[in-house]
């Protein structure tokens, strides 16, 4: 049963690791993944002291499959709640790639973000002036910016990376600025832009009505430049890409997650981590299979 673990039982399992019989080794495996992440701290003890390369190699693909099912889990479990926090799923992310992650580092680097930008709001401000402070508070004094440099190394799509390094793609600098918004009741929100990843500012709250038009348009991988659905029509024409509406208007929060994920995937791809592009790849699927 998932979640709940015999110590001896979970041992002699775990000592089965180097039976050559491919039958038995399924069997065992099948009855260690089941018991899930209460199982791990022992496939790590059993790992540490395996003498087999064999024994080795297995129990390195039964850990890297639990913590594949804890984080498709601990998504799932995110795509449920009534009010989704992108930077909730951003850490269960930043988790996968770091397993020993401390995340509450990540939330308080966050909870000063947002006081730096309160303290220099003012309910009277027009919508070009509060975003005009959260691109001073953003962009001169935290020094995020996208990095142009590296565009494929995996760091850029996670959290962690870009609190440390003040750097990372579009997506992952887009979720930041919005969630810092929309917690000052800013209403900035992601569009699914090819090739970029942008945010509009639309204060109507029913976001996907035909006749609803986002006031303008921010691009905080261009260090918060602001510009209109017009300089969105250029973009498209300069790519060649057919006219779609989706490119204009806000798309959820589980699009925004998936668009982060694909561009993590393309980076393991691109650096040649074949084992985390697969297990990308199972995990998109998974969630996102409907």
């Amino acid at each position: 049963m998932k979640g709940s673990v015999n110590k001896s039982e979970l041992i002699a399992l775990l000592n089965l690791m180097d039976d050559p019989d491919p039958e038995i080794f399924s069997k065992v495996e099948h009855k260690v993944v089941e018991i899930g992440a209460p199982a791990l701290p022992y496939i790590e003890n059993a790992y540490n002291n395996s003498e087999d390369d064999l024994s080795s190699k297995r129990l390195e693909t039964l850990s890297r499959k639990i913590k594949l099912d804890k984080t498709i889990t601990a998504i799932q479990q995110w795509q449920e709640l009534p009010e989704q926090n992108l930077i909730e799923a951003c850490i269960i992310l930043a988790k996968y790639h770091y397993p020993k992650l401390d995340h509450s580092h990540i939330k308080d680097q966050i909870e000063r973000l947002k006081k730096d930008v309160w303290l220099e709001l003012n309910e009277e401000f027009t919508a070009l002036e509060k975003i005009n402070i959260l691109n001073h508070v953003f962009f001169e004094i935290y020094n995020f910016k996208g990095n142009k440099t590296n565009i494929n190394q995996p760091q850029n799509s996670l959290i962690i990376d870009l609190l440390e390094q003040k750097q990372g793609n579009s997506v992952i600098l887009s979720i930041l600025y919005l969630e810092i918004a929309q917690s000052m009741e800013i209403p900035v929100y992601s569009v699914n832009l090819p090739e970029n990843f942008i945010l509009a500012y639309q204060e109507n709250t029913h976001l996907h009505t035909n006749n609803n038009q986002a006031l303008f348009y921010i691009n905080p991988f261009n260090q918060g430049v602001i510009f209109s659905r017009q300089d969105i029509n250029t973009f498209i024409t300069q790519l060649d890409l057919p006219s779609n509406e989706e490119y204009y208007k806000p798309c959820s929060k589980q699009t925004t997650l998936k668009r982060l994920m694909n561009e993590l995937l393309q980076s393991y791809e691109l650096s040649g981590d074949y084992t985390k592009s697969q297990e990308l790849k199972t995990m998109i699927n998974r969630l996102y299979s409907t």
